[in-house]
């Protein structure tokens, strides 16, 4: 119920983020309005990036919550939560019914977590699946389950339907890993791998061969060739990491729990050989992380699959410290744990009630309510931990962080709502449509959120002659037009283009502020000849 509450929060007041989350949203509309289960869509162009399976949940969503943001990310808020409950059981058949529900709890309040859980795009989805295989490989490395290994091979393809070749890949590392690490590696030899890889095969082909079909094999140049080959070999969108950047963002993403890895992975280290679980645990966590350092374009959720190992791994070391009736800081870099806690708790209040001096005033009082909440807890925790009541400490962190990831998923997103420029574009495109009767068209500003807001496809137009041809079909349009859009309308003698509004807000997917004009184009009778000639300049030049 935690989680599902962090998970669910504000979800129906806050619009879609660009860039990621109205694509997903809207290749499902468009495919459930063509009844469509294999061709997925955005803005009426194909859309190869992923493969099939989140549309086909995410359809699930729609029709339970409404064709809106909340129903969108219905099926992630679910899958984040019931990935919480499959981490509680494992650390339950692992280390016991405490530090299974402790593991529960810190992945529940894990910023990363609940964050990819309010998304309506691939990741919670891909979380929740890898842990269930995971879990079924624990299962059987205790004992030989025919179920156990069919289980695993659905949840691996369902998994590959999700997100490609990722899923394999990052249990086959935190396999090779785990199996370095002294895990249990005869959990691999019971998933009777060829009947396995059969039935592997035929739950996955027959979308990815009837995709190629219909796209003529463009899916997989997409798909593989951009999405996989390019993101390993190069810096994809810019989203380039230094060496360590993973264990950086962690310091972040899975803050404050964080605070608690350093002891409990050296030791898990110093263990391995003694519980084979900790072989397993490190080996999810180790795997992934080397694997994901290798590949050139990097992003933060990439690593949410190895968190819930490191959700347990916290769990163990806090049920440990309490057993064992020591304090944190006399195990093995628990100081570095404390210190972790409280430079980044700190750290993060204060920059909180820094950005409330200078954000406008109805995002003003969430940042200051929530630097509070952190600062305080953070003081808590950290007094709580240096007197040894390791418990309480706990106790106190996970009401901070479920208080901190309510607060801003119910009240600081949907303060936000209204700086959301592309949200403001699409609502005056729409009325000015309405007024004028005219074509709404984009040029270069075209974000998906603004797409997704219009409640259907909008034509982008890219040169002169796609211009003048939606012209003709239409005779009036109107589109959003950054200013250097609008010197080259004004100075193409067959337009009639009127400036009808002006809009400047803040572009969050750019991080700066964006001036848009509304221009009303029209083509002048007698410029038909003139414009024959005209076959490949782009509008905005």
């Amino acid at each position: 119920m935690l989680a599902l509450a962090l998970n669910l929060a504000g979800n129906a007041r806050t619009s879609l983020w660009d860039r990621d989350e109205p694509r997903y949203a809207g290749c499902v509309r468009e495919m459930r309005a063509r009844q469509d289960w294999v061709h997925p869509t955005f803005n009426a162009e194909p859309r190869y990036q992923k493969p099939i399976f989140i549309y086909w949940v995410m359809r699930l969503g729609v029709a339970v919550g409404g064709d809106n943001p909340y129903g969108a990310r219905l099926v992630s808020a679910v899958a984040g939560a019931a990935t919480c409950l499959l981490v509680w059981r494992l650390g339950t058949r692992i280390f016991g019914p405490r530090a299974g529900w402790l593991a529960a709890l810190m992945l529940a309040t894990a910023p990363i977590m609940v964050v990819e859980s309010k998304l309506a795009t691939t990741d919670a989805t891909l979380a929740l699946l890898l842990v269930g295989c995971q879990f079924c490989l624990w299962e059987l490395g205790q004992r030989p389950s025919r179920g156990l290994a069919a289980l695993f091979w659905v949840l691996i393809s369902l998994a590959t339907l999700v997100k490609g070749p990722v899923g394999p890949a990052l249990i086959a590392s935190a396999g090779v890993a785990s199996w370095w690490s002294g895990g249990p590696a005869v959990c691999w030899r019971r998933l009777h791998w060829r009947w396995g890889l059969t039935a592997f095969a035929a739950l996955t082909a027959p979308w990815y061969i009837a995709v190629g079909l219909v796209s003529n094999g463009t899916f997989f140049r997409v798909a593989f060739g951009q999405q996989v080959v390019t993101r390993l070999t190069t810096e994809m969108e810019q989203h380039g990491g230094f060496p360590g950047y993973y264990l950086a963002t962690s310091l972040a993403a899975f803050h404050p729990w964080v605070a608690f890895l350093p002891a409990a992975i050296l030791g898990a280290f110093a263990r391995r050989r003694e519980q084979p679980a900790f072989g397993f645990l490190l080996g999810w966590v180790i795997g992934p992380l080397v694997l994901l350092e290798l590949v050139q374009t990097k992003m933060v959720h990439y690593f949410l699959p190895a968190y819930p190992a490191c959700a347990l791994l916290a769990a163990w070391l806090v049920v440990a410290v309490v057993r064992d009736e020591v304090n944190l800081r006399r195990w093995a870099l628990g100081r570095l744990g404390i210190g972790l806690l409280g430079g980044f708790g700190i750290g993060g209040a204060v920059a909180l009630l820094a950005a409330a001096c200078v954000v406008p005033s109805p995002v003003r009082w969430p940042c200051l309510a929530l630097g509070l909440v952190i600062g305080g807890g953070t003081l808590y925790g950290l007094e709580r931990l240096m007197s040894g009541a390791t418990e309480r400490a706990v106790a106190g962190l996970v009401a901070t962080w479920a208080a901190v990831g309510l607060g801003v998923g119910a009240w600081l997103a949907p303060a936000v709502e209204p700086y959301k420029m592309a949200r403001v574009v699409a609502e005056r495109l729409n009325a000015l449509a309405g007024s004028t009767n005219a074509q709404p068209i984009l040029f270069s500003y075209q974000e998906p959120s603004t797409i997704y807001a219009m409640g259907r496809p909008t034509p982008a137009v890219r040169t002169w002659p796609e211009l003048h041809e939606k012209l003709r079909q239409h005779g009036e349009m109107i589109a959003p037009a950054l200013p250097e859009e609008c010197v080259g309308l004004s100075h193409r003698p067959e337009l009639i283009v009127e400036v009808v509004d002006h809009l400047e807000g803040f572009n969050i997917t750019k991080g700066k502020t964006q001036t848009l004009d509304f221009v009303r184009i029209r083509m002048r009778p007698e410029s038909v000849p003139m414009i024959a000639g005209d076959v490949s300049s782009r509008v905005v030049r």
